[in-house]
């Protein structure tokens, strides 16, 4: 077996080739565009390549074919507040053979050393927490957007050789018309009545201010979690002039009191099952039928991808806003349009964002787990607060 980095075009095809070997019989799994794994790669296009650096590796065979992928890196900045240095590894691949998954932890393990690195994380992703977050371990169907798909024999990959869970990763998912948004309606115009509260659908052609928006809310929202990370005005506004294509205004809302935004909500169609056709590649040709399937098929379902409430307003109604706002936009059109709502990358250690799930009407539907291991003989690693996932298959 040998090593070959990944630096160019020819090597990033043999890194893609890499999952069509591993989940060829396997019909629920979706390839991931290789066009988003390769912006998570590239220094113009992730900001943390700015305080961090990365590498990516195929693992050959005797006759030169690819058997298993990985990658590596290091996030500096974010490791200045923690008290061991970390790494992370993630896009792992392997065929059934633990003497190749274990060679890949190896090559991956030695780099982190060789920078310092104290302990790793993965399978995690290099930036943002919201996408491509955790090993599956529950709930083996096809994936969400951006959601980690895994053979079930990775997790003993992992634990045999010295991972241990660490964060648990929740997909939640509830029907559309289960969700109680008639008591929702009712707190929402109480809480108009006695506050001078409004909600504003967002415009994904005038972006610039719901940015800014978005920003303020969620810097301040999730300030004192684990690894946050503030966000930039101009990160936000990249991110919603990404899902112009797919997104409507009807999807995304701010919450105002008075002029001060208090509370973010965003969603979009869950594209996942209008891709398996494109395998990983949606060329020119293949957006005429992704879009059609998009705009005609059903049963659809909507992903959201943020929620937040400004902490000097959480318990003061401003939930319930967001969400009867979201129902009832333009007559009911997310209603209408949609059957399910699924929730991804719910940490279990967010008790206050887990109950509020709850509230919602959506339950825990599949569970990834973050794995750490320790690098440093004396080193302990110390698991996040987990809630019980036995309803999980």
């Amino acid at each position: 077996m040998q090593f070959i980095e990944v630096k160019d075009k020819a090597t990033w095809r043999l890194f893609h080739r890499v999952p069509h070997i591993v989940y060829q019989n396997d019909d629920n799994w979706i390839c991931p565009l290789e066009s988003d794994i390769e912006a998570v790669f590239d220094p113009e296009k992730n900001k943390t390549f700015q305080h961090g650096e990365a590498k990516l590796w195929v693992l050959l065979n005797d006759r030169d074919e690819p058997i298993g992928r990985i990658a590596a890196f290091i996030d500096h900045k974010r490791n200045e507040e923690l008290e061991h240095q970390m790494g992370g590894i993630g896009y792992f691949e392997s065929i059934d053979d633990q003497e190749v998954a274990f060679a890949l932890f190896r090559q991956a393990e030695e780099y982190l050393k060789s920078k310092g690195i104290q302990g790793v994380d993965g399978p995690v992703n290099f930036g943002e927490r919201d996408k491509f977050w955790g090993l599956l371990v529950k709930n083996f169907g096809p994936p969400i957007f951006m959601e980690n798909y895994h053979p079930r024999y990775y997790r003993a990959f992992f634990e045999d050789w010295g991972f241990q869970p660490y964060e648990q990763v929740l997909t939640m998912k509830g029907a559309l018309d289960e969700v109680p948004v008639d008591r929702f309606g009712a707190l929402a115009r109480r809480m108009k009545e006695r506050y001078p509260y409004r909600v504003e659908s967002i415009d994904l052609n005038n972006l610039d201010q719901i940015s800014v928006h978005f920003a303020e809310v969620y810097n301040a929202a999730f300030t004192h979690f684990p690894y946050f990370k503030p966000l930039e005005p101009a990160l936000i506004k990249e991110a919603l002039k990404q899902l112009r294509p797919i997104a409507t205004n009807e999807m995304g809302c701010v919450a105002f009191h008075e002029d001060q935004p208090v509370g973010i909500a965003g969603l979009h169609p869950d594209i996942n099952p209008f891709l398996k056709h494109a395998k990983g590649k949606l060329s020119w040709w293949k957006i005429p039928r992704f879009l059609y399937n998009l705009k005609f098929q059903h049963p659809r379902s909507l992903k959201g991808i943020i929620f937040g409430v400004h902490p000097d307003f959480q318990g003061k109604g401003v939930f319930a806003l967001l969400i009867d706002h979201l129902a009832h936009a333009s007559n009911d059109f997310n209603l209408r349009q949609h059957k399910h709502l699924i929730l991804c990358t719910i940490r279990g250690h967010n008790q206050i964002m887990v109950n509020t799930m709850f509230k919602l009407g959506v339950k825990p539907d599949r569970v990834h787990y973050a794995y750490r291991k320790m690098l440093e003989p004396g080193l302990e690693v110390h698991p996040l607060d987990f809630i019980d996932d036995s309803s999980v298959e």
